[in-house]
């Protein structure tokens, strides 16, 4: 069985992308809705939070784990991976990975605080084409912002406060944007208004094409968890359209 974990709704990218590529896989998504979001916090309770996630999908017998939060993947993989006890993927790697490959050289990369002030993305850049620039902004308003179904191209409001965010990157001039938290794919449509002609890469897109075939085996099912609200989490599932329409999502204490 392929897990796959985020805070919120940002992994649902990761799982629909699993879903297609592995359609007998027997898959389970779990968000840590309770603590969402994970980006604010200090690294010491990210790495307690990553520690007890872990757990739960040790105590659900899964066979590999796909870390969909950027938050846990850049400061706590290690801890998660050990209380998991079983193979796990963060979504660094495969991102940075595609990034070096394509040969870009100035990178803004848009990430939680909590990511940003890690600056792993940045040595991960850095060791696989030396001597490329980047510019990281820690965006705290967006998955606060996407949770609660606020990601609209045409919200002209909504516009306005991400281009004042981003503002320091439209003049760094990038050529290759990174989002760098799953949540972000929702707004890729209003940062490439901000940013025309400049490639986007998806670090949950690109670490669900590096998940292991060997793991891709079982009877198609799929089973949802969250440690609170699971009424709220199936709206904001239902906004983004990621999630299978009809699928049970149980609280976390009932897996």
């Amino acid at each position: 069985m392929i897990g796959v974990f985020d805070s919120g709704i940002g992994g649902l990218s990761v799982l629909a992308a699993l879903r297609s590529a592995y359609p007998s896989a027997d898959l389970l998504y779990f968000a840590d809705t309770a603590r969402l979001p994970y980006g604010g916090r200090s690294p010491s309770l990210i790495r307690r939070f990553a520690k007890e996630a872990g757990e739960r999908f040790k105590g659900w017998g899964a066979d590999f784990v796909q870390v969909a939060c950027g938050t846990v993947s850049s400061l706590a993989l290690d801890e998660f991976k050990a209380a998991a006890n079983c193979p796990v993927a963060g979504v660094v790697l495969p991102v940075v990975g595609s990034l070096a490959q394509n040969g870009r050289r100035r990178v803004l990369i848009l990430s939680t605080e909590a990511t940003a002030r890690s600056r792993v993305f940045e040595a991960a850049l850095s060791e696989k084409r030396p001597g490329i620039t980047t510019l990281s902004l820690g965006c705290p308003l967006f998955v606060p912002l996407i949770e609660n179904g606020f990601f609209a191209r045409n919200d002209p409001a909504l516009l306005s406060l991400v281009g004042r965010i981003l503002a320091p990157g439209q003049t760094f001039f990038p050529d290759a944007i990174l989002l760098g938290c799953t949540h972000f794919r929702l707004f890729a449509p209003l940062i490439s208004s901000l940013f025309p002609g400049v490639p986007i890469y998806d670090c949950g897109e690109e670490a669900a094409r590096a998940v292991p075939e060997a793991f891709g085996q079982g009877n198609g099912t799929l089973r949802v968890y969250v440690s609170d609200d699971p009424e709220r989490f199936r709206l904001a599932a239902e906004r983004t359209g990621s999630l299978p329409p009809g699928v049970p999502i149980g609280s976390a204490a009932e897996g």
